[in-house]
């Protein structure tokens, strides 16, 4: 039995899954002591080098630069992002923001607009290239392991750390890059969540399956929770500590026993009903009719449109539990 790659301790309970885009069959671990879902098995550290910097767009979006309908989209979304951002306590005002996994350079951009000092890093080759060249961004073509010291007063990650293989060096690396009192903002797909597809859940690309308590237990040597999210995709804004800790707060067992629940509950049933699942073609629809219509369009002019839209895209309220901030999303 493999150990985990969080904590070091056993993994507790493996079953197999299909991949959702080429289904391959992957197998997947429970860790007993940090309730870490992982895959047992995972690439070289350069073959996933190789993977990110030249194949992994192409797998997952077919394209090598990101298509109009994908930036509409980005826009959108960042809005969201800087919404919970600024629930977070985090101001803009004369901050450096580092967007890491930055993609086709949407955020940094709408970040810039917002008041940051944004750049970012991305391994894929096309997409950064794509930021520079559409947005006159800094998205340098490099990964985590080139952070600098003290080089930024936000880091961002959306959708990155489950791509990581060695999440705690990350952590320690993220550390060192933000300045004192510094926020990290992440935001992972949510193992506990109800409304992904059951066909939509395990990819060969995402190395972790994180869950609040085990994204908590992941940050807690380096940083404190301030700000969480969790219903849908989980999001958590963290503040650098000033003396990192000895070792990982663990979660409770009777954590680590919500989250086995948690993963026997999914199902069709369950996506259908509690995830609304029945109502997704709708949204898409919404989704499609909002989508600029010309191919010709250029890909700045589609966020200054989406910054220019002041309606906001999701309600947000926040509440108070333990001294964390609990965020609470509604799609109007």
């Amino acid at each position: 039995m493999c150990a985990c790659r969080l904590c070091d301790n056993a993994i507790v309970r493996t079953w197999k899954s299909q991949d959702a885009k080429s289904d391959e069959v992957l197998e997947f671990g429970l860790c007993g002591s940090c309730g870490l879902v992982q895959q047992t098995s995972l690439p070289s550290d350069e073959e996933l080098r190789i993977y990110y910097s030249h194949n992994y767009r192409e797998d997952y979006k077919s394209t090598h630069q990101p298509k109009l309908k994908y930036v509409h989209r980005a826009g959108r979304t960042a809005k969201d992002r800087l919404s919970f951002i600024r629930l977070a306590g985090v101001t803009a005002e004369g901050k450096r923001l580092l967007d890491i996994g930055a993609g086709g350079g949407e955020f940094c951009y709408m970040a810039t607009k917002a008041g940051f000092s944004a750049h970012g890093i991305e391994p894929h080759q096309g997409y950064s290239e794509f930021a520079r060249t559409n947005y006159g961004i800094d998205i340098q073509s490099c990964g985590i392991a080139d952070l600098n010291e003290q080089q930024a007063d936000v880091i961002t990650m959306f959708h990155v750390l489950e791509h990581l293989a060695h999440p705690r060096a990350a952590m320690k690396k993220l550390w060192e890059a933000l300045s004192d009192e510094g926020h990290l903002i992440i935001e992972v797909p949510n193992i506990h969540q109800a409304d992904a597809s059951p066909h939509n859940i395990y990819f060969k690309a995402h190395l972790f399956y994180y869950s609040r308590f085990s994204l908590m237990t992941l940050a807690s040597q380096y940083f404190e929770l301030v700000c969480m999210q969790d219903e849908g995709n989980l999001f958590m804004a963290f503040r650098k500590r000033a003396v990192p800790l000895s070792q990982l707060v663990l979660p409770t067992q009777s954590q680590i026993e919500f989250t086995l629940a948690r993963l026997e509950k999914k199902g069709w049933i369950e996506y259908l009903t509690t995830g609304r699942g029945l109502l997704k073609p709708f949204r898409r629809v919404d989704q499609i009719l909002l989508e600029p219509k010309s191919e010709h369009t250029n890909p700045k002019l589609v966020l200054d449109a989406v910054w220019a839209n002041d309606k906001p895209l999701q309600h947000i309220t926040a509440s108070v539990i333990g001294g964390t901030v609990l965020l609470c999303v509604a799609l109007c």
